[in-house]
């Protein structure tokens, strides 16, 4: 098989940015609020950096990669978390990453409205969801967690070749090993992808804003869900 799937290293985070970047460029309103100037060599450092401290600091993330064996090229990532009988706090944006008060402020509304639909989720089945994760699980932990993606990208050069399908196989096999639903928020190509895999159209959402700024751009995803299947008992 010319790729394979594995745990990410530290070393991994520059080229984990640089393929969010370039996947996204500037069609993604939440990537640009979140991420100021990603697509600039400062603003990719500084979005390195805030990748590396979530992944040696959040003991609930796990960042994955996909190899090109031929060529040893990282090209497609996923950052899944997992909460351990617990559902998650909402925590907020923070930091200097941002050019003045007003885009830290808009960049923290921007988040918060992204997660609506995933923190309802998450609220309403206590803990029984899954997104995507790296984690050997126990069916009986399984029964006390809460599993959320936040990221799948790939390279658009090697986009349409099956990677980003192994790692939303990855996830949905071990949800079908374990008894969880799988949820997604995903963008207008992704959703042939997640149906093909199980995932079914909930909603489609739009970030809501104050109305200082009614003409900013809005992200817009489609909430879809993959329901829960009967766990393996071999």
């Amino acid at each position: 098989m010319p790729f394979h799937l594995l745990p990410s290293s530290d070393t991994d985070m520059s080229r984990t940015f640089e393929i969010i970047s370039t996947t996204f460029g500037n069609q993604h309103p939440y990537i640009e609020a979140v991420y100021p100037a990603h697509s600039t060599p400062e603003g990719r450092k500084r979005s390195t950096e805030r990748l590396l401290a979530v992944k040696n600091t959040d003991p609930c993330c796990n960042f994955l990669k996909v190899v090109d064996t031929a060529s040893g090229k990282i090209v497609a990532v996923a950052k899944w978390n997992i909460y351990d009988d617990h559902i998650p706090e909402e925590a907020d944006l923070d930091g200097d990453w941002w050019e003045n008060e007003e885009e830290k402020e808009f960049a923290r509304v921007m988040y918060r409205e992204y997660l609506v639909p995933r923190r309802r989720a998450i609220g309403e089945l206590k803990g029984n969801v899954m997104c995507k994760l790296f984690y050997p699980l126990s069916s009986r932990r399984a029964e006390l967690m809460v599993v959320g993606l936040d990221l799948l990208t790939v390279d658009p050069e090697y986009q349409r070749r099956g990677v980003g399908r192994m790692l939303v196989q990855w996830g949905t096999l071990l949800a079908d090993d374990i008894g969880l639903t799988a949820v997604v928020e995903s963008t207008d190509p992704g959703r042939g992808l997640y149906e093909s895999e199980g995932f079914v159209y909930v909603d489609t959402f739009e970030t809501k804003f104050p109305e200082k700024w009614e003409g900013r751009r809005k992200q817009k995803f489609h909430w879809m869900v993959r329901p829960c299947k009967v766990g393996r008992t071999d």
